[in-house]
């Protein structure tokens, strides 16, 4: 008989240090039963090789243990600040639990002397809609290709121009379940129905805010940035080397379906700023800027929440659309000292890629090394993203400080489902329906590629894979 997993239903109360940004945990377990989830079919073309003061929240959530996986996947984890086993196994308080992620791949496009659709320029994004069509956005060409679920051409759409449905320098490309798309750049968001055909261009002002980095879409296709602005007074500020009067935090802002205008949805917490971080020098260098702050990443769930890290240790908030923090998910990790090792180690990556570049007339520098200055603690999650089921997936940062540790997969409610070793799975380029996931790579000759692989099932690792 197969043995069923089953949840672990946790009340978790959470106290916060408001300098650290981090958690203290108090919990209390009870079982409750739940069944399997249904593999999934395969269907292959090409298989290459595999390339703030923060408040306190009390939030009851569940956590998922493989019953199987009891007696031989209880781990240390593979990324300093691993959690202890002080909590129960199968719970966020409790250790890892190793999984194993079985894949099969799926297609892979991009071609250097292929057809005219799948001779990719320069790929920003990707993305897939409910019946899981791919669409790339190929900043280069200025348009989207479409395939279909098993990597056969569809259509392409866009082109270069500023005529209806023309595109110029897109930054990101987010498909809605339906087969409609938005896409966005510095200075317009373009919205398509799900045969392509573009319905209406919404013009935005860089002076007043443009979503033109790091841009995901809400379900009603409203986009959700961190926003660029290029106010002349405060860029006259920086060419003076004086700091820019931003507000405190970090705000992340919506781009509503409706009009388009920007409106601050959320003010994420930051590492306090340093005087001169992000100045220009006297001599019209850049500054060397700050390593190991905390990164800031989002990602929209599918009931309207949105999923914000921006803290030092494991903390995943659960923004509603109000603006509010309605639930939070965290796991007892403590972040790691910055050591000398680290800081010398970022001072030479700093400097292997310290080489002037030439913009039009412009020509870009930075300060040395040596100007470098370096956060504290490194934090505990290095990225994050929410799959099409609305589990989370939070990559840990590696022991070195910057390199790959584990991947947690834990649910908006609180649970736990286990964690992928470090040189497992990672988190796509991006999640699809039927455990669709797409990386945006290159070849062995250096060509853009797009991989496709289907996420199969999460198996629990024996005793001797987990160490």
């Amino acid at each position: 008989m197969k043995a069923r997993p089953f949840l672990m239903s946790t009340d978790v109360s959470y106290a916060f240090d408001s300098s650290r940004n981090r958690p203290r945990i108090e919990s209390a377990m009870t079982p409750v039963a739940t069944s399997d989830s249904p593999r999934l079919r395969r269907n292959s073309r090409r298989s290459p090789a595999s390339n703030s003061s923060a408040p306190s929240f009390r939030t009851r959530g569940t956590g998922i243990l493989i019953a199987s996986a009891l007696a031989g996947t209880l781990a240390c984890g593979d990324s300093a600040g691993a959690p202890g086993a002080g909590g129960l196994p199968g719970t966020l308080e409790g250790p890892d639990v190793m999984l194993s992620a079985v894949t099969e791949d799926v297609y892979t496009v991009g071609e250097y002397m292929g057809d005219d659709w799948e001779s990719f320029g320069r790929l920003a994004d990707v993305g897939f809609d409910g019946a899981g069509n791919l669409h790339i956005l190929d900043r280069q060409a200025d348009r989207i290709v479409v395939l279909d679920p098993d990597g056969s051409f569809v259509r392409m759409v866009g082109g270069s121009g500023d005529g209806p449905g023309e595109l110029r320098s897109p930054s990101s490309l987010n498909v809605q379940r339906d087969g409609g798309f938005v896409v966005a750049d510095l200075t317009s968001i373009d919205v398509f129905a799900p045969g392509g055909q573009h319905l209406r261009r919404m013009p935005v002002n860089p002076i007043t805010g443009s979503p033109f980095l790091y841009t995901k879409a809400f379900p009603d296709g409203s986009l959700v940035s961190i926003v660029i602005r290029s106010d002349s007074t405060a860029m006259a500020r920086w060419r003076r080397g004086l700091p820019r009067p931003d507000p405190p935090g970090r705000p992340i802002e919506v781009f509503p379906i409706e009009h388009g205008k920007p409106e601050v949805l959320y003010t994420a917490w930051e590492l306090p700023k340093e005087e001169t971080r992000g100045a220009a020098r006297p001599d019209g260098r850049l500054s060397a800027g700050r390593a190991f702050e905390p990164r800031l990443r989002f990602d929209p769930v599918s009931d309207g929440r949105l999923a914000v890290v921006d803290s030092i240790g494991y903390r995943i908030k659960l923004i509603s659309r109000e603006g509010e923090v309605v639930g939070t998910v965290e796991r007892p990790i403590a972040p790691l000292a910055v050591t000398e090792a680290m800081r010398e180690a970022q001072r030479d990556r700093y400097s292997a890629r310290e080489v002037p570049s030439n913009v039009g007339i412009f020509r870009i520098q930075r300060e040395s090394a040596d100007r470098l200055s370096f956060a504290d603690e490194v934090p505990v999650i290095a990225d994050m993203a929410v799959d099409w089921e609305d589990r989370i997936w939070v990559a840990r940062t590696g022991e070195d400080g910057v390199g790959r540790g584990p991947t947690d997969i834990v649910t908006t409610g609180g649970g736990y489902v286990g964690t992928l070793p470090a040189d497992g799975v990672r988190i796509p380029s991006a999640f699809g329906p039927n455990g669709l996931m797409a990386y945006i790579t290159t070849d062995e000759f250096g060509v853009q590629v797009v991989r496709v692989i289907r996420l199969t099932s999460l198996q629990p690792m024996g005793p001797e894979e987990s160490q």
